[in-house]
């Protein structure tokens, strides 16, 4: 349980680091997501594994950043994606990322221009109709964690 609290404290606070650090014009979103294996579609994901996904959107220079935290998660690395998807269920990817170096526990950054600026306003506007997933191979290919996107 100690473990647990731990992670969590380390979760947080590494969040707040990465706000503080990560100023954004009057312009740009942020959102946020917290990861689980349970919430993966249709099936579950990794059981002990968690994760966070902190999102800035830069609407003139058409760019999306992620920082990304994880912890537990077993396999190798695959795939880092946002999808377009309500809760219950999987949906295509609509901004693609390089996949993060494989580790059970890591932190990863990237920040890539979309093309298709409407996917950005989409995204800024209406957040919780898009979800954040990371997947691993061989044993959670559809995706180990995911988040359904949120404003903060």
């Amino acid at each position: 349980m100690m473990r647990r609290v731990a992670l969590c404290v380390l979760l947080v606070s590494s969040a707040a680091v990465v706000a503080a650090a990560s100023p954004a014009a009057a312009d740009d979103a942020r959102i946020i997501a917290f990861m689980t294996g349970a919430a993966e579609r249709p099936n579950p994901g990794d059981p002990d594994a968690i994760g966070r996904a902190y999102i800035t959107i830069n609407d003139a220079a058409n760019q999306l950043c992620v920082t990304l935290q994880w912890a537990r998660v077993d396999g190798t690395l695959s795939g880092l994606h946002i999808h377009i998807a309500p809760t219950t269920s999987a949906g295509p990817i609509v901004v693609p990322f390089q996949t993060p170096p494989s580790a059970r526990t890591g932190v990863f950054r990237q920040c890539v221009t979309v093309a298709n600026e409407t996917t950005l306003d989409n995204i800024a506007a209406n957040p919780q109709a898009y979800y954040i997933n990371l997947h691993s191979t061989p044993l959670y290919p559809g995706g180990a964690l995911r988040g359904q996107l949120r404003r903060i």
